[in-house]
């Protein structure tokens, strides 16, 4: 065996050091949204914001393939801070209704002043996301600013002196007419219930929370791709969600040719055999 110099080792170190630096996984802060966007503004990056579930398993699938990307990884690490929200936990359901999350995963993409100036609700690639954030890498978006200090709080008021002489009554104003609340609906939808056989293939292209967001993205899909909109019922971990597949195929080369569809529109989906669905 023969034995490397010392010198030739010595060079390779910071090779060795650089490789094991880039293959290291997308670092995700932890944290209050505020706290992620003061460091942002002090470092000067943009930061993003991904919205997911424990029950979502498009967001498992970036955890496992896109996150650990070492690409992805050293791109963020240079420009971004990346930060997750779980929609189910405690302040995770406030952001969720701030941003008004309907669907996960969701990314929300901010620059260094806390400006929303993207917004993507669907999982993506490591390829496709890197696309993405180098889409808003500009250097009006990474503008590095000072804190800003809180002034010290103000000594309290004396406490005035009480009058004790007699009031003379005070009028009553005339109420002010307040106006008519109109109620705002989310749509009128055409409903049409099947019972669909568990036989097939089909194409997933999300999962909700919300049966809200399934009767408006189903519309949606349907006008879009003029092909039968399927729901699965699940429950996971207690909670009721909902998987929205589009198309349905005899064969599994017809739906994985469907697929080309799908990300034609910037959509990201994968082929499940209607069989493991009751």
């Amino acid at each position: 065996m023969k034995h490397i110099p010392k010198l030739q080792a010595i060079l390779c170190l910071p090779l060795l050091l650089f490789l094991t630096n880039v293959h290291a996984d997308v670092e995700f802060k932890s944290g209050s949204l505020e706290n992620i966007q003061k460091l942002a503004a002090k470092e000067g990056k943009l930061y993003f914001v991904n919205f997911t579930a424990s029950w979502c398993s498009p967001c498992k699938f970036m955890d496992d393939y896109t996150y650990t990307d070492p690409g992805l990884s050293y791109y963020v690490r240079q420009n971004y801070l990346a930060t997750k929200v779980d929609i189910d936990a405690f302040d995770g359901v406030g952001y969720k209704q701030q941003y008004n999350i309907q669907a996960v995963p969701s990314i929300l993409i901010f620059n260094s002043k806390g400006n929303l100036v993207g917004r993507y609700e669907e999982s993506m690639s490591a390829s496709k996301l890197i696309g993405v954030l180098k889409k808003y890498d500009k250097p009006h978006n990474k503008v590095k600013s000072r804190p800003v200090y809180s002034r010290p709080p103000l000594k309290p008021a004396p406490t005035p002196r009480v009058n004790t002489a007699p009031s003379r009554p005070i009028s009553t104003p005339a109420p002010v007419a307040r106006k008519k609340v109109i109620p705002q609906g989310s749509g009128l939808y055409r409903f049409d219930v099947q019972k669909q056989i568990s036989r097939g293939y089909s194409v997933q292209i999300g999962v909700y929370a919300d049966y809200e967001n399934v009767m408006r993205e189903s519309a949606k899909f349907k006008n879009l791709f003029q092909e039968p909109i399927l729901v699965h019922i699940d429950k996971l971990k207690n909670k009721t969600v909902y998987r929205m597949l589009v198309g349905e195929f005899d064969r599994q080369s017809d739906a994985n040719r469907f697929i080309g569809l799908v990300t034609a529109q910037g959509l990201e989906g994968f082929v499940k055999d209607l069989s493991t669905l009751r």
